[in-house]
Order: structure tokens, then C-alpha cells, then sequence
């Protein structure tokens, strides 16, 4: 990985610059992430309907929960390859993320686990061990780390800004629900008021609809992209990345330039 490649400034950033950045970066590049979502989110997004109608909405929220675990992956292996390439195919990211998908499994289901027994005894503790986790699937997509050794080392990345990654834990736990529930309303909205049909129930009458579905798929991407770009912001301030990129910069210079009194290369 030569860090004078990547496609986005490396330096440390703010939750709310990240989120600014991810945005830009998804739609600077949406053709080959609409493939993606077209190979992962809509099986996923069929699956989970079917799951829906043949049980029940809570069972349906459940299996859109552990089928996001894998999902995510591919996203984030496809903006890994992204910030240092601009010809990057979704095959590659989707081979990436199969060949990882057995450590992400293990490792983000071992901080589900461990995270609710940390919610059953004080709220504090799950809150801190959120934090300090947010990346063991980064890690264990990225450097192929197992479970142990990416929670330490998720930790030690995490620590260098533990209120950003607290926060940053939280916006990406809650925003795929705010995404189910703005696509309930807005789509509701579009259905009744533009195309002047009848309105499906809102997701609250039954526990989901197929528009808050949508929503939470629809809001993955974003979700596995912004995470990875934070990543690389708490990579690049505790393994000083932009100091890094600066003097490869004046160094590459350096040799381009002529030694004094020597003749200029051609």
C-alpha cells in the first residue's frame, strides 16, 4: 500500500467530516457501487422481506441484523480499494470480502456477544467496549487479523480518540434504524402525495414495512464506507500517516530534482 496514492487527503478528521466525506466519496464513485448493492443488498433485501411475510417483522429485523454483518463487508473492502485506485471493479471487492468473511463473522458476532453481556450488568461498560471495538471489522477484513488480535488491536486504534469512537459507535449503531424510519415516512409521502395511491401502513402498525427494509439496506453502504474512512483517520493520527505521505512527497521530489551543477535528466 503506497500511502502517496490514496484518492482522499490523509490527515485527522472530525465524525462529522467523515460523514461530509463518505458522502461525497459513495457518489463520486456510484457506478461501481451500485453494483455492488445490486449483487449484495438486493438478495439481501429479498431474503429479509420473505423472512417478513412468512414469520413475522421481528424475526425480519433479526435476520437483517446478522445478514448486515456480511454485508457490509464488501463496501468496505470496495472503499479500501477505492481510496488508493480509481479502477477498482466490484468482483474484486467481492472476492476480498469472501475470502475475509469468516474472520469478520467471528469476530463481529464474538463483540455482539460480549457487548450485551457488558449491557447486562452497567451501561457504561458496553459503552466503553463499543468504542474500543468499532474497527475489529476493518481489521479483520484489512489485515486479515483474527479475532483475538483484532480486538487488541481495534483497541489500541481506538484509544488515541476514545470520545470521537464512542461517538462515532453510536451514529453508526443508530443509523440504519433512522434510515428505516425516514424511508417509512418520505416513501409514504411519495406514494400518497406524487403518485396518488394508496399509502402502505406505517412501519409502527406492524413492526417493519418494505419501505423501512429498504431504508436500513439502502443506508449499508454509506454506513461500511464512512466507518473505513474514520478508520483511516484514527490509522493515519496514531501511525502519523500524513507525516509519512509529506516527506515520500518531498522525497520523490527530491530525486526528480537535479543535484546542483548536475544536468537535468530528460
Amino acid at each position: 500500500m503506497d500511502l502517496r496514492e490514496a484518492r482522499v487527503t490523509l490527515r485527522e478528521r472530525s465524525l462529522l467530516d467523515v460523514l461530509d466525506l463518505a458522502l461525497l466519496f459513495v457518489s463520486a464513485h456510484k457506478g461501481v457501487y451500485a453494483r455492488t448493492m445490486l449483487a449484495v443488498l438486493a438478495p439481501s433485501f429479498a431474503l429479509t422481506a420473505m423472512i417478513a411475510y412468512s414469520t413475522d417483522w421481528l424475526v425480519a429485523w433479526i435476520s437483517s441484523l446478522v445478514l448486515a454483518i456480511g454485508a457490509q463487508a464488501p463496501f468496505g473492502a470496495l472503499a479500501s480499494r477505492l481510496v488508493f485506485a480509481d479502477d477498482v471493479r466490484a468482483r474484486d471487492a467481492l472476492k476480498l470480502a469472501l475470502r475475509a468473511l469468516p474472520r469478520i463473522a467471528a469476530a463481529r458476532v464474538a463483540q455482539l456477544l460480549a457487548l450485551a453481556a457488558a449491557a447486562g450488568f452497567l451501561v457504561v461498560p458496553a459503552l466503553y467496549f463499543g468504542a474500543v471495538t468499532l474497527f475489529v471489522g476493518e481489521i479483520a477484513l484489512l489485515e486479515g487479523s483474527g479475532v483475538g488480535r483484532s480486538f487488541s488491536r481495534a483497541q489500541r486504534i481506538a484509544s488515541a480518540q476514545l470520545g470521537t469512537a464512542l461517538v462515532g459507535a453510536l451514529v453508526f449503531a443508530a443509523m440504519p434504524w433512522a434510515a428505516a424510519l425516514l424511508a417509512d415516512v418520505a416513501g409514504r409521502v411519495v406514494v400518497h402525495d406524487l403518485l396518488e395511491i394508496a399509502a402502505p401502513d406505517p412501519m409502527w402498525r406492524h413492526g417493519g414495512s418494505l419501505l423501512a427494509l429498504a431504508g436500513f439496506w439502502l443506508a449499508v453502504p454509506f454506513v461500511a464506507s464512512a466507518r473505513f474512512l474514520l478508520y483511516i483517520g484514527f490509522r493515519t493520527k496514531s501511525e502519523g500517516w500524513d507525516i509519512q505521505t509529506r516527506f515520500a512527497v518531498i522525497a520523490a521530489r527530491a530525486e526528480a530534482e537535479p543535484a546542483w551543477g548536475e544536468p537535468r535528466r530528460a
